[in-house]
This record gives structure tokens, C-alpha cells and sequence, in this order.
């Protein structure tokens, strides 16, 4: 009895600290993360700081920002950074329907949900309420343009309130006066109106009640999306293309045509009738409908073999062959001169042998070395440190030629020159003239000179060419703002209201952006900037600043110009997002900067990501590009903070990360600096302006301010990537991962070199027969490739390496070792 109820009674202490222990389970599960801060493309956010944290609602479970001003009808992108780890996938975007404050909201149990709200900040509003002609498509929703939202024809949409009836609110500011004018999702199906319509905010929201008497013309199909849908994406001379269509429509659409050109020209026509190129015809394939009646439909048609060499150039349209009127792909414009132009090359697409096994070392000239003071006109050394990496700092072309025996010491074999253009900014990248060199770097001598003296040295050089923009005080831009439409470089930009708005690179004013869809702009593009650099500069390729700027039309005239001048020059561009957009570009380039790999190394390495985690995205990357395509890998660079300033200073963690890069696939980047322990003076996240100052400090020439030991390291690393192949042509596979190890191969038919890679905290053993689960293990030799390392073999059937704590190891593999 007294055995009976002590159990009883052991069991009702226990039960005391069961549901406290569930709550507090329970509580730990509400939170997920520590922190959330939110990165941005508006001028009210940046990509670097921490400027813009949420809060955590606990009530609700997900984390809400302050107001932030937007602007309407243009379109952001953003991410969230949780715990100091970027959110996976790409740029999460956001079109505002108008100016205003605006709260993000972040559900850590659905991270890719887009919830952003207009704030209740505005002192006014009015409703605007809009009855539409008889005639209107039921399944078209009217939207309004206004001066609150850009006059984006599409951003915002008019609720229905009753049959042939709809409304929206527009918030603002008591007294200010709205302009607007009503559409069917587009600036083609506008109301035929003369001028804009006007109304005016007040407190008690008042009401405009608008009829539209008649619409320019009315939408065929809801949606006609293309996307660059065509089987093979690189196509060569044996292949016929097969062009893909998806219409969501709900009339009757059953016919539609692709128009396309061979000689680099725009095609054009419109409902089965090319008024320049030729036809091919759309087959409708199959069709879905939904339960609301709208149908998918797919269309297929085929452009023949082509030559390689050929640029194919082409539009689509579909239509109701019991109608009038078509409507074309992707823009859903309804002629041809507005529509989307579409293109690829055709060729046997390679990229060049040099560029897959090359090692290229970044060098952002105003920061390097100082060669020339007397061109010093702009380096103000009696401002502090902190204000000085504002401006000019010094650095120049004879400061490089100077340093070429330095970056030959390194044993690279590539060097990428930062722009150095004439224009307001020691940075470069806002040109006032393409083709000639600013002072304060030197002059297109000097520049020719380097590229000459580097090639001496069997280096190559890279240029940083910038086609999607140019500064504001460029000539041809000052000529269109003087002149307007009587200006020969007018449609050089895309002005929305001349002269003070204007298409821009980021909603920067000072950056007016350059439209290279206009036949002109695009020829002094590739028929003069190009061949330029090329000829008479003598570079030996380019890396394409804002790549995803310019369209794909442009990439293929421009990848036909640079291959036709030299089959060898090596283009390889900036595409800051997910890994599809990366590889759209897959045929028209050779290669891009691979900001996924970055992103996946600094979450392994700083950030804590598993080696599981780490694996998986590697694994992931690597087999997306295509085998020609060249990721350019990098640890930081002149636009992300410093790898050692955010691994507080921490070289061990600096010298694994390096060696993960250079044992991957594609061309790893030096940053210049990096080799030798740059770090930062100042916090990125402490300032509101000028953040990237901080990446871009002055180059320690010093050696007692060098970190010789980390740039031994890097010369070790760069050696052993140039001697082992398999580093540069072989397979990547991930062996074996767990949440402190990762093991990968690097393999070809004679060379395999194997990594292991430790980030816990303790020293493990690995037996690679069992990793590879090679059931018949044979002799096998692990030559270190680190002059540091110790050779292994095999012994009773075991191959074992000792992994010390937060260390890479990479040996060279004599012997059979394969994956079963």
C-alpha cells in the first residue's frame, strides 16, 4: 500500500510540471527567430543594415515593420534577414498602389508571403467611383493611373461594388489634388479621354462618382505569358526551337503566330500577317478551365535550324480568329512596336577555356595604390578617415601598373578592373563619357599600358563596363533634358514626364537609365563603346554591371558583337538574384558573379547553416548551371560588407571559407585586400549613407599591417587550384553531411580531389570507405594539398582522416574511391 501510494504520488509531482513545461514549448515555438530586419531597393531601405528591424507581435506570430515610405507604382524588391541570415530564394517584389506608408509584415510559418499594407498615416482621403460603358468584359477589372502611383496603368485595381460599377480609396493629404485617368489594366485600353482627370483629398473622404463613356480599345486575353519558354534554351545549327505560350483568357482564343527575324532587326505583325521577318504559326495544345471559367490555355510553335551565329529575334500574339484585334506576349501590349521582343543565339555555346580555369583578382582603383599624387585633385586629406572614403581616396591606374608584380606574386591569373570612366565618383559607375578615362585615375594610355604590361605577364583583364545607365550630367542626357523629343538622345532614356522623371537604375535621379531597346542607343553601345575597350584598350573581356537591366534582345546583340570581335573574350555579368534569373542568362553571357554560392558560404561559415543545409544548396547551385556557364564565386566584394569584418575578425573562419571557394566549381574572386586581412574601420550598420564605404578602404601596403600568414594561405590555395584540374573541369558531388561535416568530390576520369569540411567544435574521424560506402575498399593514398597536411592510406579496409575542429581538408586521391 505505502509502494502504491508513493507512485501515486511521484506521478502527481511529475504532472505539476507538465503543462508549465508545455507552455513553455509551446512559447518557443510562437518565436522562431531572435531577430528580423528587412533589406530593400527603396530609397527608404538599403541591402546592408539593420536600420530596418520588425517587431514581433506574439499574438499573431509574425513580425511587423514601422511605416515605411514607398513610392506608388514602383516596383521594390526585398528580403528578410532573420538571425543574420538572408531568407532562401529570390527577391521577394512589391508594387505600391500608390505614395504612402506602408507596414511589412513577415509570417515566419509562410516567409514567401508578400503582406504589405498601406499605413493609416495620410491626414485625407477620397473615394473615387467609376461606372464602365456597356461593352466592358465581365472579366476585366478597370484600374486607375494617377499621379499617386506613377500613372502605372496596372498597380491599381477598382473593387467592384455592383454590376458595371467599382470603386477604390486613394489616400493623401487634405487639399492635394489628385490626377488621374481610368484603364483596363493597361496604357493600351485607357479611357478616351483628353485630358486627366482631377479630384481633391479631404478628411471626410469624399466621394467622385466618374462614368467612362468609351475605352481606347479593350484586352483579348487576360494574360499571354511567354517567359523565354523555348526548348533547347541553347539551341546550335542542328536544332529546330520550340516555342512555348501560356494564354489565360475567358472569350474564345484560338490562334495566335510567332514573328521572328534572323538579321538582328525587330520583328513585326500582327494576327498571322509579318510585316518584317517571318511567321510561324501557334498550335493550341491543350486548355484548362477553372471552376470560375477561366481557361489556360497553351500554345506551341517551332522556328526552323537556323546558322550559327544567327541572332533569332521574335514576338508572339494570339487572337480570336472571330474577332479583331491580338494581343502579344509577355508585356500584353496589342501591337507589335510596344510588345516584348524576345531572342536567343545560335551557336555551339562555350565559354572560353581560360575563363573556366581562370582566378581573377578584383582591384577598385580609387582604393588600391596611390601612384600619382600630382592627380590627386579631388583627395582632401584633412578630412577625418570616416568622411575621406566618402570621396576620392587616391588610387589610380600608375598605382596598379606598380602593384602588377604584387598581383603576379598572388599567382593570378586574371585581374578586373573597376570602372574608372569620366564621371562624378571615385566608385566609376556613374559614366559622363565611355570612352574616355578620368584624370584622377590616369588616361586611356595608362589604361592600354596596364592591360599591355599585364598581358606580359600572362594575366588577362576584365573591364567593369556599365550599359544599363549613365550619371545624370552624361552630355547625351543633359541634351534630352535641354532639348526634349527635339534632342537626337530623347529616346535614348525613357523620360514618363519630361524633364524631371525619368526611367532610373533603382529610383536613383542621378542615375537616369538608358534605353538600349532603341535601335541608336544600342548601336553606339556595341558598335563604339565595345569595340573600344576591346581594340583599343585591348581588354579581354568585360563583367556587366546591373545585367538584368538591359533586356535579353540586348545580351544577344551584345554577345554576337563581343564574340564576333574576339571568340575568346570572356563577358560574365552582375545578376543579383534567385539562381533561375541567374541562369536565364544561360547563352547570352558566359558566366555571372554567383551571389548564391556567397550566400550559401557566409550562412555555413558566420550565419551557422548545418553542413546538411550547406550541402543541399551546393548541391542545388552546381547542378543548375549549365556546364559552360562559369559562376564567378566570391567571398565580399565593392557592394557586401567584408567576409572577415562579419566573421568578427575571426582568420581561421576567413582562411576555410577561401578554401570552400576555391574548391568549388567556377572562377573564384580575390576582393582585393582579402588576401591579406582587410577588414573594416567602421560598422555598416551604424550609418544611414555611404555604407559601402566601409568595403571599399585603402589597400595596406604596410606589411606590418598585412596579415602575411592568411596570404600565404591564399598563394597555397591558388597554386593547388591551378595544379589540380578536377578543381577547375571535374563534377561536383556531395559525398557525405551531417550538421557538423560535409564531405564533397571534386572528380574527373584522372584527377579526384576529396574535401572535408569540419565546422564543429570538436575534432571528428571520417572513414571515407564508409562515407562512399565502397563495400570492397582497395588501396588508396590522400596526398595533402596543403603543404601543411599529412599523407594517408588506406589500413585494414578503413580510410580515415582526423578533421579538427573548424578546418577544411583537401587531399588528392591515388586509388579507387567511388560513390556505390
Amino acid at each position: 500500500m505505502k509502494k502504491y501510494l508513493f507512485t501515486i504520488g511521484c506521478l502527481l509531482f511529475l504532472l505539476a510540471f507538465v503543462q508549465p513545461l508545455a507552455s513553455i514549448v509551446a512559447n518557443a515555438n510562437e518565436n522562431t527567430y531572435d531577430s528580423v530586419v528587412l533589406r530593400g531597393s527603396a530609397d527608404s531601405l538599403d541591402w546592408d543594415s539593420n536600420n530596418n528591424p520588425l517587431t514581433y507581435n506574439e499574438e499573431e506570430d509574425k513580425w511587423v515593420s514601422e511605416p515605411i515610405a514607398l513610392k506608388g507604382g514602383k516596383t521594390i524588391e526585398f528580403k528578410y534577414v532573420y538571425d543574420g541570415t538572408w531568407m532562401e530564394g529570390s527577391n521577394l517584389t512589391f508594387t505600391p498602389p500608390q505614395d504612402g506608408d506602408y507596414i511589412f509584415t513577415f509570417d515566419p510559418s509562410d516567409e514567401r508571403n508578400v503582406n504589405v499594407q498601406l499605413a493609416d498615416t495620410s491626414s485625407g482621403s477620397l473615394t473615387l467611383q467609376l461606372k464602365v460603358p456597356e461593352g466592358t468584359p465581365d472579366w476585366v477589372t478597370p484600374t486607375v493611373a494617377s499621379s499617386k502611383n506613377n500613372f502605372n496603368y496596372s498597380v491599381s485595381p477598382l473593387e467592384k461594388v455592383d454590376e458595371g460599377t467599382y470603386e477604390i480609396e486613394v489616400k493623401g493629404e487634405v487639399g492635394e489634388t489628385l490626377e488621374y485617368v481610368y484603364s483596363l489594366g493597361g496604357k493600351s485600353y485607357k479611357e478616351e479621354i483628353d485630358t486627366n482627370r482631377e479630384a481633391v483629398f479631404t478628411e471626410d473622404n469624399k466621394v467622385y462618382e466618374d462614368e467612362v463613356t468609351a475605352w481606347e480599345t479593350v484586352p483579348v486575353a487576360n494574360e499571354v505569358t511567354h517567359d523565354f519558354n523555348h526548348d533547347p534554351y541553347t539551341p546550335d545549327q542542328t536544332d529546330e526551337t520550340t516555342v512555348q505560350v501560356s494564354v489565360e483568357h475567358y472569350g474564345p482564343i484560338d490562334e495566335g503566330a510567332i514573328y521572328y527575324t534572323t538579321d538582328g532587326s525587330t520583328p513585326s505583325g500582327k494576327r498571322g500577317e509579318a510585316d518584317n521577318g517571318q511567321i510561324t504559326f501557334l498550335e493550341m495544345i491543350e486548355t484548362e478551365t477553372n471552376k470560375e471559367g477561366l481557361q489556360t490555355s497553351i500554345f506551341e510553335g517551332t522556328i526552323p535550324k537556323q546558322k550559327n551565329e544567327t541572332r533569332v529575334k521574335y514576338k508572339i500574339d494570339v487572337w480570336n480568329s472571330e474577332s479583331i484585334g491580338s494581343q502579344f506576349a509577355d508585356n500584353n501590349e496589342l501591337n507589335a512596336e510596344d510588345a516584348t521582343e524576345f531572342a536567343y543565339y545560335v551557336e555551339d555555346y562555350q565559354s572560353p577555356d581560360w575563363a573556366k580555369e581562370s582566378i581573377i583578382y578584383q582591384v577598385f582603383v580609387d582604393r588600391f595604390h596611390d601612384g600619382e599624387e600630382s592627380n590627386n585633385t579631388s583627395v582632401d586629406p584633412t578630412l577625418p578617415e570616416d568622411e575621406r572614403l566618402k570621396g576620392w581616396m587616391g588610387g589610380d591606374l600608375q598605382g596598379v601598373i606598380e602593384k602588377l608584380d604584387y598581383i603576379e606574386s598572388l599567382g593570378v591569373n586574371t585581374i578586373w578592373v573597376s570602372p574608372i570612366y569620366e564621371g562624378p565618383y571615385s566608385h566609376g559607375y556613374h559614366p559622363t563619357d565611355f570612352l574616355n578615362i578620368d584624370d584622377r585615375f590616369g588616361s586611356n594610355e595608362l589604361m592600354k599600358e596596364l592591360v599591355d604590361l599585364a598581358h606580359e605577364k600572362n594575366m588577362k583583364v576584365v573591364y567593369d563596363l556599365v550599359p544599363n545607365h549613365v550619371s545624370n550630367q552624361h552630355d547625351f542626357f543633359q541634351d534630352a533634358v535641354e532639348n526634349g523629343e527635339n534632342s537626337e538622345y530623347f529616346d535614348w532614356f525613357t523620360f514618363t514626364n519630361w524633364p524631371n522623371e525619368y526611367e532610373t537604375f533603382y529610383d536613383v535621379q542621378e542615375l537616369p537609365e538608358l534605353n538600349n531597346d532603341n535601335q541608336e542607343t544600342r548601336d553606339y553601345m556595341l558598335d563604339t563603346v565595345v569595340p573600344f575597350w576591346m581594340d583599343e584598350i585591348g581588354v579581354d573581356g568585360f563583367r556587366l554591371d546591373y545585367a538584368k537591366g538591359p533586356s535579353h534582345s540586348f545580351w544577344v546583340d551584345f554577345r554576337h558583337a563581343v564574340k564576333q570581335n574576339d571568340p575568346d573574350a570572356f563577358i560574365f555579368g552582375e545578376v543579383w538574384d534567385d539562381l533561375d534569373t541567374i541562369t536565364s542568362y544561360t547563352g547570352k553571357l558566359d558566366g555571372a558573379i554567383d551571389f548564391e554560392t556567397q550566400s550559401a558560404i557566409t550562412d555555413a561559415m558566420i550565419h551557422g547553416d548545418s553542413m546538411t543545409e550547406f550541402g543541399s544548396s551546393l548541391e542545388t547551385i552546381f547542378d543548375t548551371y549549365h556546364e559552360e556557364f562559369v559562376p564567378a564565386t566570391f567571398l565580399d566584394s565593392h557592394d557586401v560588407p567584408r567576409f572577415i569584418y562579419e566573421a568578427d575578425g575571426d582568420v581561421q573562419t576567413m582562411k576555410n571559407a577561401a578554401a570552400i571557394q576555391f574548391t568549388l566549381p567556377g572562377a573564384p574572386i580575390v576582393y582585393y585586400g582579402d588576401e591579406v586581412g582587410l577588414s573594416q574601420s567602421g560598422d555598416h550598420n551604424l550609418v544611414d549613407e555611404w555604407k559601402d564605404r566601409y568595403y571599399r578602404e585603402m589597400m595596406p601596403w604596410d606589411e606590418e599591417e598585412q596579415d602575411l600568414e592568411l596570404k600565404a594561405h591564399y598563394q597555397e590555395l591558388i597554386e593547388m587550384r591551378k595544379d589540380q584540374k578536377a578543381l577547375t573541369q571535374g563534377e561536383f558531388n556531395v559525398i557525405h553531411s551531417d550538421e557538423d561535416v560535409l564531405v564533397y568530390e571534386r572528380t574527373m576520369p584522372q584527377n579526384k580531389v576529396v574535401v572535408v569540411v569540419n565546422q564543429g567544435d570538436e575534432d571528428v574521424t571520417i572513414d571515407l570507405f564508409d562515407s562512399y560506402n565502397q563495400k570492397t575498399p582497395n588501396n588508396v593514398k590522400l596526398l595533402p594539398l596543403l603543404e601543411d597536411g599529412s599523407e594517408l592510406r588506406s589500413k585494414k579496409g578503413e580510410l580515415s582522416i582526423e578533421a579538427s575542429a573548424q578546418s577544411v581538408e583537401m587531399y588528392e586521391v591515388k586509388g579507387k574511391l567511388k560513390a556505390n
